[in-house]
């Protein structure tokens, strides 16, 4: 039986094959890049002639690092699960 602890510390950061450290560097640099394209996009509200396209080109490269993460975590709950055999 999953442990609350585990359930919310520890299983997740498995499933992208790293440890609670690790994975808190990487989300927090998640966060920090989303705190940069909210910036870009407040000022491009209050100027629109600057930067026109600094806040999506930041969020699109940051869903293509994701998209990554996420194919990752699923293929490793699915080999958990035992779906996945590994010697295909």
């Amino acid at each position: 039986m999953t442990t609350p602890f585990h359930r919310l510390f520890l299983n997740h950061p498995r499933e992208v094959e790293e440890s609670y450290l690790e994975h808190l560097g990487a989300a927090s640099s998640f966060g920090f890049r989303l705190l940069g394209a909210a910036g870009f996009a407040f000022l491009h509200a209050l100027v629109p002639g600057v930067a026109k396209t600094a806040a999506s080109d930041r969020i699109k490269d940051m869903a293509d690092e994701l998209t990554g993460r996420a194919r990752m975590a699923r293929e490793t709950r699915m080999r958990e699960a035992g779906a996945i055999d590994p010697g295909l």
